[in-house]
């Protein structure tokens, strides 16, 4: 199984995330989803915290490693804990 991680931005607030110019301050959460099974490539319909994928936008992180964070350590903050709790259970 793959994890695909997601970015929840602000209401109104589109993020650019292949120009790789989104603003923070746009950002809500970080969230993760299994790949889908037909499509490897892209996440399954719900996040591992139950939330749907459609509205969210694909960041492009992967691990580099065995053993590091799902996501970019740069956005820490924003992690969300539904879906860090089911990743790490």
């Amino acid at each position: 199984m793959g994890i695909i991680v997601l970015i929840e931005p602000q209401a109104g607030h589109k993020p650019d995330l292949d120009g790789k110019t989104w603003v923070i301050a746009g950002l809500r959460a970080v969230h993760a989803a299994p790949s889908d099974p037909d499509t490897p490539d892209d996440p399954a319909d719900r996040t591992f915290c139950g939330q749907d994928t459609a509205p969210l936008e694909r960041h492009s992180y992967h691990p580099d490693s065995p053993g590091a964070h799902w996501y970019p350590a740069n956005l820490t903050p924003w992690v969300c804990v539904g879906c860090d709790t089911a990743l790490r259970g």
